[in-house]
C-alpha cells in the first residue's frame, strides 16, 4: 500500500500556550492535545511526530519572521513503539477514530507571537504520520495536518512587573499653570477585544479657558529589527481611540441647576456639577469648574490591530494611554494638550480560539 486512506488531524486542548515570567525566569510550558486518525479500519502507526515550527510569511526576508528558530519535535510513536508519556486510544468502529494523547514541552525562553504588516512571529503545530504498511522511503506515503498556535506570556504572579501592572492607574500634570489634567483607571492592565474604562478630569486653575473636545487613545510602540537585520528601528501608531466634542447644546437641556452630563455614541461622556457659563457664538464650554471625562475605549482583537506587551526579544511592544483635550486659552488660541501614562495589554486566559493570520 503506497497511500494511507484516512483523515489525520490534531486537536489541541487550548489554542494558546501561556508562559509565566520573563524569558530568563520562565519555566517550560506544555502543549497538550490529541492526534485523531479517522479510517474505516484500525491502523498500526510506525511513526507519529508532532512539531512546533515557525510559520514563514516571507521567506525572502528573514527580518520578517523567525527563520533562525529550530523546530521543536516530539515523537509519539517511533518504529511502532509509543512513547511512555503518550496514550493510545484504540480504534472505535462506530466513529472510525483512533487517537493518541500527547503532552509536548516547550522552553520558557521561546519568543511570543506577533503579527503586524511589517513583522511576523507566528507558529504552527504540525503532525505527521506513517503506518506500518507504508515504507518511510516513500515521500508521499504519509498523512499530515497543521493548526496555528499562539505563544503568549504573562508576568509571574509574585514579580514586580505584575505588582506594578495591577496597581490602579493615576497620572496628573499641570499645563501652563492654567489647567490640571488627571487620568484615573482601576488598573493598568487591559485585555484585547474588551472595553477599557477610564476617567479624565480637567480642573481649572484660573478662569478664561474653554474646552472644545476631549477623549482617550491607546498608542502602541514597536522596537527591534523591523526592517533591517543590522539596525534597530521603532514605530508608533494609534490602535484605538474615543474622542468627542463638547458644547452646551450637548449637555442635558432639562437641568438648569445641579449636576449635568452629556450622552454620546462615541464612548465619551462629560460630567459637571452644574451647568457651565454660556458662551454666545463660541464653540466649546467654559472651564469654570471641574469637568469629568468618562471614556470607554474599545480595545481591538490581538494580532489584527494590536499586539500584546513584550518586554524582551527581537521585537518589543509597549503601550500607553493618552488623555487628550483641545483647550482654548484666554487669547483665543487652541492648544492640544496630552497626558500619557504606561499601560499593559495582556492576554486574557480563555479557551476561545483566536483568528490567527
Amino acid at each position: 500500500m503506497l497511500f494511507i486512506k484516512g483523515k489525520l488531524e490534531v486537536v489541541l486542548d487550548s489554542p494558546d500556550v501561556v508562559l509565566y515570567g520573563s524569558p530568563r525566569e520562565a519555566r517550560f510550558a506544555e502543549i497538550t492535545g490529541r492526534v485523531v486518525l479517522t479510517t474505516k479500519q484500525a491502523q498500526s502507526a510506525s511513526s507519529l511526530i508532532v512539531r512546533l515550527k515557525p510559520k514563514y510569511h516571507n521567506s525572502f526576508n528573514p527580518v520578517l519572521s523567525i527563520l533562525w528558530m529550530s523546530d521543536i519535535t516530539y515523537t509519539i510513536v517511533k518504529d511502532g513503539r509509543i512513547d511512555d508519556a503518550s496514550v493510545e486510544i484504540p480504534h472505535d468502529s462506530s466513529t472510525g477514530q483512533q487517537q493518541w494523547r500527547f503532552a509536548m514541552a516547550i522552553p520558557g525562553n521561546i519568543f511570543e507571537s506577533v503579527h503586524t504588516p511589517d513583522v511576523s512571529i507566528t507558529y504552527e503545530l504540525v503532525v505527521e504520520m506513517r503506518t506500518a504498511s507504508v515504507s518511510r522511503w516513500i515521500p508521499f506515503g504519509k498523512l499530515s495536518h497543521s493548526v496555528p498556535i499562539c505563544i503568549k506570556r504573562l508576568p509571574a504572579s509574585d514579580s514586580a512587573w505584575a505588582t506594578i501592572a495591577n496597581e490602579p492607574m493615576y497620572a496628573s500634570a499641570v499645563w501652563r499653570n492654567s489647567v490640571e489634567m488627571t487620568a484615573i483607571a482601576g488598573s493598568r492592565v487591559m485585555h484585547d477585544a474588551q472595553s477599557f474604562e477610564v476617567t479624565g478630569v480637567v480642573r481649572p486653575l484660573h478662569k478664561g479657558m474653554r474646552l472644545l473636545c476631549a477623549g482617550f487613545e491607546i498608542r502602541e510602540s514597536l522596537e527591534g529589527n523591523l526592517r533591517c537585520p543590522t539596525q534597530e528601528t521603532s514605530q508608533r501608531s494609534t490602535v484605538a481611540k474615543c474622542l468627542c466634542e463638547i458644547t452646551t447644546a450637548s449637555l442635558d437641556p432639562a437641568r438648569s441647576s445641579g449636576p449635568v452630563s452629556s450622552d454620546t455614541s462615541s464612548g465619551v461622556r462629560f460630567k459637571m456639577e452644574y451647568p457651565p457659563a454660556s458662551i454666545p457664538h463660541r464653540t466649546g464650554v467654559a472651564i469654570d469648574q471641574e469637568i469629568q471625562v468618562l471614556g470607554a475605549v474599545n480595545v481591538p482583537c490581538a494580532y489584527t490591530e494590536i499586539q500584546y506587551d513584550i518586554a524582551t526579544g527581537p521585537i518589543r511592544v509597549s503601550h500607553e494611554l493618552v488623555f487628550s483635550a483641545s483647550i482654548v486659552d484666554e487669547h483665543g488660541q487652541v492648544h492640544n494638550v496630552r497626558l500619557s501614562s504606561g499601560i499593559y495589554v495582556f492576554p486574557k486566559l480563555t479557551q476561545a480560539p483566536l483568528d490567527l493570520p
